[in-house]
């Protein structure tokens, strides 16, 4: 599986490929089955199945004063794209000269041009092209004009709704990790480094890592069930996100996550912090101990939870 980047004069491997396009933040349920698609008509031809996706997001630049806040960093996207099975991934740079190009430009010159592509899988709402002239029936028409196939790939119900990354975010806002566990087909996951922190857990018998996220969306404050993955292996863990209020109003927003049965260092290293379940709200404790005794608390519901796993 290789990923190319750039728009066009691409150098790649690709011959007449079946190709999707969107942004697939979050590559949930939805886009895994518009993937999956991709890829059964893909074997079905012989050819090569190719997502393309865009880096920043569409709306970074079309909407600049409602930029969405990512759900996974570009890396963690392409990982779970290969991960469905995909033979290539092509990332567009989203900049004003690529938004610039009309419809009829992106089909000749990116898709039949670049690309060469054989056929094509979409969403019913996919636009493209300068002010999003571009839709499904305009890439219908001119399919039947210029030899390639087009298929509308159909939405992904969950509970009769369909899914969508605004629908995972809205779940992930409200804290419901279960819900948009269901959804993206895995926990969501945050990506960082581990930072020097104030110590306090380790003061309290409970060391914890200081993750600084590099995604864009986080979870609310509150204390959550988490696995942590570090150097390839996982642990089970207890993660409070918020101020610690007991220790002072105010305070900057921290990711600490306490790794069940971890011994040693974690500052430097690289991190992976699952969510799976939000035990509780962040609250102000009149004091350490009191605080302390609930951290025990929250350990404690969290080894039950993994125990029943």
């Amino acid at each position: 599986m290789g990923v190319v980047r750039g728009f066009l004069g691409l150098d790649h491997d690709f011959d007449a490929p079946v190709v999707s396009i969107g942004n697939f933040d979050g590559v949930h349920l939805g886009h895994q089955g518009a993937i999956e698609s991709v890829i059964a008509d893909a074997r079905e031809r012989g050819c090569a199945s190719v997502v393309c996706t865009f880096d920043p997001h569409t709306r970074a630049l079309l909407k600049p004063n409602e930029p969405p806040s990512l759900m996974q960093t570009l890396d963690q996207r392409l990982e779970e794209i290969a991960a469905v099975g995909v033979d290539g991934i092509v990332v567009i740079p989203f900049d004003e000269h690529v938004a610039a190009v009309g419809r009829e430009a992106f089909v000749g010159d990116f898709l039949l041009g670049t690309l060469n592509l054989a056929a094509l899988h979409v969403s019913s709402y996919f636009r493209f092209g300068r002010f999003g002239a571009g839709d499904v029936a305009y890439l219908r028409d001119l399919g039947a004009a210029r030899g390639f196939d087009l298929t509308v790939v159909p939405e992904v119900l969950h509970d009769d709704r369909p899914i969508s990354s605004s629908w995972v975010r809205q779940l992930i806002r409200e804290g419901d990790m279960e819900g948009a566990t269901g959804l993206l087909g895995r926990p969501l996951t945050l990506r960082g480094e581990v930072a020097q922190g104030g110590k306090r857990g380790r003061e309290m018998g409970a060391p914890t890592a200081n993750l600084l996220p590099e995604n864009g969306l986080l979870p609310p404050a509150g204390v959550y069930v988490t696995r942590a993955l570090v150097e390839g292996k996982k642990f089970p863990a207890v993660t409070n996100i918020g101020t610690r209020p007991t220790f002072g109003a105010g305070g900057a927003t921290t990711i600490e996550a306490h790794l069940l049965d971890y011994k040693g260092d974690l500052y430097g290293h690289r991190m992976d912090l699952e969510f799976l379940l939000k035990l509780r709200e962040e609250i102000e404790f009149p004091g350490a101990d009191e605080l302390a005794s609930q951290i025990r608390r929250d350990i404690a519901l969290a080894r039950a939870y993994f125990s029943n796993l």
